[in-house]
């Protein structure tokens, strides 16, 4: 690759995680004063040009209801100020629901009236127990690790809430990370109603069950970016003492590391940037990788993805090249990849990718973005206020188009509580050290499927979902037995699909698409009073949404005979 590519990605990426992570900034910008009729002319231009070029974009939004939005935003700006008119354009581009289309608020025209961004110091993360200060500036040192109760006037749960509306996100692990960096901008906490001042912020907090409230400043010393998202900024203090740093957070800027843990035989690998590391590319750093297992006793591999935002597509191939060769190591209970909310992008695809070619397990989180998704995007800027927005225009499709995962769902779900962070601990680590791997839930199922005892595979999954290790995993479980259904149906085994869709529905009985899928069976086997049967128990569970309207059209299409 080329080093004007190489530069270009990195910006991209750079720009990605300014806009939808809390670790990075906005710095000072200023933006062109202008007329209402201006402003209603670039939203005018955005509604054009997304019709023209980006008709992809409804996806998860109908053109119509967004074309509704766009003209009752329209009526509002000649009564909004200018903060307000900037966040309605945030919203607009926000209800789209992908993670990379976004308004860029780091480039604003550098017109003749100051419009300045500015951030609070700090650092927030959303624990399995709440929402804590991790990091600060040493002014707040000694408030780090407290838990926060209020931002403003609002309990931070109604605060989280409230800024729904301008997070960019394609599953609830990408809102759970992307709010946290609205909730460091004092812009977007004023213009949703939960600050009356940008410079200064109330916060109530709860540290050493003392409850406390305390003003924060907010500042323009926003260099705080760092491409792996895990380097402590200078002058900051953070909650983890550096005599106490878990394997995930050694060495933060390096885009990789590895470390050989002789105790338990684990090769512990990193992979926080999918980009070059200076001169240190990613096939030399993997290639040393199955080198090192060839030459050592490595009983377990374990890649830890949680923290990668993405980078380069192109990169991934090295990855899946070197585990695939590794064969003592490519084996079910041998291999894990973790994975969490800032698992995105490039990141997303290798997942796919290791899904696919690999005997992989995957630890911790769900990962923030759907497994087909839109991707790369192209900039377009406003013609008077010099906004750019970011949109996405490339489908990455690396499973069936009838694979509608919202995430990349871990077979072994594990959460990080703030005490878990602030003693340096990994209850990720610790479950793949302490857990042992049971046979392929799938393979089972399947087994059952081919002996004909389909009660027997229903009581096997539900006992199967009973644990909480396997409590993310009921999503992704239902959208494989869905598309096994499908499989069968394209191999006119329909009487056996049917029962598979049975299936579903007895496992997840409130799952829309598990009766739509259902309902499709009985039409293929020509029982269309049964397909309207359940069509309609899809529409009951759905109401108003995407599998309602493809049940409701179904129904329209079985009773008008075509």
């Amino acid at each position: 690759m080329q080093l004007y590519e190489e530069i270009r990605i990195y910006i991209d990426m750079k720009n990605q995680y300014l806009l939808i992570s809390l670790f990075f900034s906005l710095a000072f910008t200023k933006i062109q004063s202008q007329t209402p009729t201006e402003w209603q002319s670039d939203l005018q231009y955005l509604q054009q040009i997304i019709h023209s070029k980006y008709n992809n974009l409804f996806y998860n939004i109908t053109s119509d209801d967004w074309d509704k939005n766009v003209i009752e935003f329209n009526t509002q700006i000649p009564n909004l100020e200018k903060d307000k008119i900037l966040a309605g354009f945030i919203k607009l581009i926000a209800q789209f629901h992908i993670g990379h289309t976004q308004v860029n608020t780091s480039n604003f025209h550098a017109g003749s009236n100051n419009f300045q961004f500015t951030r609070l110091p700090y650092k927030l993360y959303w624990f399995s127990d709440g929402v804590y200060l991790i990091e600060a500036d040493k002014a707040y040192e000694k408030i780090v690790g407290s838990k926060i109760l209020k931002i403003g006037h609002q309990n931070i749960e109604d605060a989280i809430e409230t800024l729904r509306p301008f997070v960019s996100y394609e599953n609830e692990q990408g809102f759970r990370d992307n709010v946290m960096f609205f909730l460091a901008s004092p812009y977007f906490l004023k213009a949703q109603g939960i600050l009356k001042d940008i410079n200064e912020i109330s916060l109530t907090i709860r540290k050493n069950n003392i409850e406390e409230q305390v003003q924060i400043k907010a500042n323009t010393n926003n260099n705080i970016f760092s491409p792996t998202g895990l380097s402590t900024p200078t002058n900051w203090v953070s909650t983890i003492q550096s005599n106490n740093t878990p394997l995930w957070i050694k060495e933060p800027i390096a885009f990789r590391y590895m470390e050989y843990i002789p105790d338990t035989k684990t090769l512990y690998v990193r992979h926080s940037v999918t980009l070059a590391d200076g001169n240190k590319s990613i096939e030399s750093f993997f290639t040393n990788m199955a080198d090192f297992i060839d030459k050592n006793e490595v009983q377990k591999l374990v890649l830890d993805v949680r923290m990668n935002g993405g980078g380069n597509n192109t990169l991934n191939k090295p990855i899946i090249t070197n585990i695939v060769k590794s064969r003592t190591i490519n084996q079910k209970g041998k291999f894990f990849c973790i994975i969490g909310r800032r698992t995105f992008s490039a990141a997303q695809n290798l997942v796919n990718e290791l899904e696919k070619y690999t005997e992989v397990t995957f630890v911790g989180e769900p990962t923030s973005e759907n497994v087909n998704f839109y991707g790369d995007t192209r900039t377009e800027t406003l013609p008077n206020s010099k906004l750019q927005i970011n949109l996405s225009w490339l489908w990455w499709q690396n499973f069936a188009a009838t694979d509608k995962r919202k995430a990349t769902y871990p077979q072994l779900a594990v959460d990080m509580s703030f005490a878990d962070y602030q003693n340096g601990i990994d209850p990720v680590m610790n479950v793949i050290n302490t857990t042992a791997i049971q046979t392929n839930i799938e393979t089972d199922l399947r087994n059952y499927v081919t002996q004909g005892k389909f009660e027997d595979a229903v009581s096997k999954a539900k006992e199967y979902l009973k644990d909480p290790l396997h409590r993310y995993f009921k999503e992704e479980l239902e959208a494989k037995i869905n598309a096994y259904g499908y499989l069968l149906i394209n191999q006119n085994k329909s009487d056996v699909a049917n029962k598979i869709f049975k299936m579903n529905i007895d496992l997840f009985p409130e799952s829309a698409n598990a009766w739509d899928s259902y309902a499709e069976s009985f039409m293929v086997l020509g029982k269309k009073e049964d397909a309207i049967k359940y069509y309609e128990m899809a529409i009951a569970k759905d109401k108003d949404g995407a599998t309602a309207d493809n049940s409701k059209k179904q129904i329209e299409k079985i009773k008008s005979g075509n």
